[in-house]
């Protein structure tokens, strides 16, 4: 009984695994899709609104969430009671702090008084037109509701539900985009407005999805509410801090040097993290997971790290060498300085790739302070170095500024955990002859299982490394 238990249990982690993956993957090729017309259809100033008006309403939706994104997930997670209680504070929670993140958003703007608009945002937030920033305020409550609702649907073990429904936000958009450039001009409002569209029709699949899980409901939880955001207020601000570090840039070469560079920038920042893509969506075999359950926590993160740096590597080279033609050919010739900057920023990327996995080991350790800390340290690196070198070098100066930043963050993280762990550089970084037999042995296992619907037994690998397929969640950007 018990070997038909953990037999069952691996096919089913597995099955999750390969589905995530794939997910990541297809995922990973509507952004690029979305990305590609946009930029063809819009060209670099409009691309660069368009890139603005979203960055905007999903930072804004990232504070007032105030991490009850996790704290759901894991609510949900303990029951179907908590489930339905927790999604129904995320009803409550989208309509009134969203909406009231709406209406604070135009005061600020200085929307609806007379003459051009007076308030803060059109300073940190130029060329930008009144209409396209009523765009970005409306979206506000669907980018909350999307960000929230959907990790409760992860924490019911929904996997293909929330696999769907990840694709479903960006197909949708893309599909909209192709339709409506096939029979009428698509301009930058209209590109906006099926935005909005999207987010919509995602939210209701979201209600629909939550419905069969069983925990769609409308009464919330006072009690509840205070536990999420109690976790909340511990998470928010090294995410907070983590997602500025990744788009602060953007915002500073829009207010800098102008709307067309910042349209051209988003493209280096998209290619670039591909390489955080990719690597995520292979699921990254995670070693040394065996039955006992006092596994060296450490020993597991060093081996994680290492191969996701390898893999990292290995497909930045390629990224380097072949970036600037890819992307003059695809994106067209108005967008060849994305290549060039893309050069500039690729070392920070294979640098962060670290960070994903370590901050999670030291979060895991009780260390989500010391995370916090370092995610600051790197945001106001970010900042200070952009705000120097834009001005000077444009958007070449924000990859190098965000590569610097990124740099440092890792430094400062390895430095941490080896001190938590015990373990050494070497061994945290660089890969080992034990690691390919291992991963080898998990292909092995996971092609039985899609072939012939085998589950992997644990004796196919290796005692030093046994396997568990972890999809790791370092996804800046979300769903831009």
């Amino acid at each position: 009984m018990a070997s038909s238990e953990a037999s069952s249990g691996s096919r089913a982690l597995l099955r999750d695994a390969l589905l995530t993956i794939a997910t990541r993957l297809i995922l990973a090729v509507l952004i690029f899709g979305t990305d590609i017309a946009l930029a063809r259809l819009l060209g670099p100033a409009a691309k660069g609104r368009f890139t603005i008006v979203l960055l905007y309403s999903q930072l804004v939706a990232l504070v007032l969430g105030w991490g009850m994104d996790q704290a759901l997930a894991v609510a949900s997670g303990r029951d179907l009671g908590s489930a339905r209680r927790g999604f129904a504070n995320a009803v409550i929670w989208t309509s009134v702090v969203g909406g009231f993140g709406m209406l604070v958003s135009a005061w600020a703007y200085g929307l609806g008084e007379p003459g051009p608009p007076s308030g803060l945002l059109p300073t940190v937030l130029p060329n930008l037109s009144e209409r396209q920033f009523i765009f970005a305020a409306i979206a506000i409550p669907g980018e909350l509701f999307f960000s929230v609702a959907l990790l409760a649907i992860l924490g019911r073990r929904m996997i293909a539900a929330y696999s769907v429904l990840r694709m479903l936000r960006r197909a949708t958009l893309l599909v909209l985009i192709l339709a409506t450039a096939a029979v009428a001009h698509l301009n930058l409002n209209v590109a906006l407005l099926l935005n909005l569209v999207a987010l919509a029709v995602t939210g209701l699949a979201i209600g629909v999805a939550a419905k069969a899980g069983g925990f769609l409901a409308f009464r919330p939880s006072a009690s509840l509410l205070r536990e999420q955001l109690g976790f909340g207020t511990r998470a928010v601000p090294g995410t907070l801090a983590e997602r500025l570090q990744f788009r602060a840039d953007a915002f500073i070469v829009n207010a800098l040097v102008g709307v067309r560079p910042t349209g051209i920038y988003s493209v280096t920042t998209g290619l670039a993290e591909t390489l955080w893509y990719i690597p995520n969506a292979l699921g990254i075999v995670m070693f040394s997971r065996a039955v006992d359950p006092r596994v060296d926590a450490g020993r597991v993160a060093a081996l994680l790290t290492r191969a996701t740096v390898a893999v990292t590597v290995l497909l930045a080279v390629p990224a380097v060498i072949l970036g600037p033609y890819f992307v003059r050919a695809i994106y067209g010739s108005q967008f060849a300085d994305a290549g060039v900057a893309l050069r500039f920023i690729v070392p920070g990327i294979i640098a962060y790739s670290i960070v994903a996995v370590l901050t999670r080991y030291l979060s895991g350790q009780g260390r989500p302070g010391a995370t916090t800390l370092i995610l600051l340290v790197g945001l106001g690196i970010n900042v200070g170095a952009n705000i120097l070198l834009v001005p000077r070098l444009g958007i070449n100066g924000a990859a190098l500024a965000s590569s610097i930043s990124y740099s440092i963050t890792a430094v400062l993280t390895l430095a941490v955990f080896l001190r938590v762990s015990g373990r050494g550089a070497s061994e945290t970084l660089l890969l080992r002859r034990s690691d390919f037999a291992a991963a080898g042995a998990a292909a092995q296992a996971a092609w039985a299982w899609l072939v012939e619907r085998k589950p992997p037994a644990a004796s196919a690998i290796p005692s030093d490394a046994a396997g568990e397929l972890i999809v790791t969640q370092p996804e800046p950007r979300a769903e831009e």
